[in-house]
């Protein structure tokens, strides 16, 4: 179940803060962003305890999904809404 919270907050922040903030600002507050959910998101799940080296893995999934949240899935939202408009006609 943390695979998907990682997924999905890091789908949210890639495409929240695409907009919102920019140079290196945005890089920094990415960068700690990821790292702080990562850990948390290992944390609440109770992996940290059992096994320590799985927040480098949320990170990751944190990150990863922050990317695509970033750059695919506006292109995917519009591509939607255009082929929604489409079949309304």
């Amino acid at each position: 179940m943390g695979e998907l919270v990682a997924w999905g907050l890091g789908l949210g922040l890639g495409y929240t803060v695409r907009n919102s903030l920019t140079g290196w600002r945005r890089i920094l507050f990415c960068v700690i962003a990821v790292i702080l959910l990562g850990s948390l998101i290992t944390f609440l799940s109770g992996e940290l305890l059992a096994e320590p080296w799985l927040v480098l893995l949320d990170i990751g999934q944190v990150a990863v999904a922050a990317v695509i949240g970033a750059f695919a899935l506006p292109r995917g939202l519009h591509w939607a809404e255009r082929f929604a408009r489409s079949g309304a006609r």
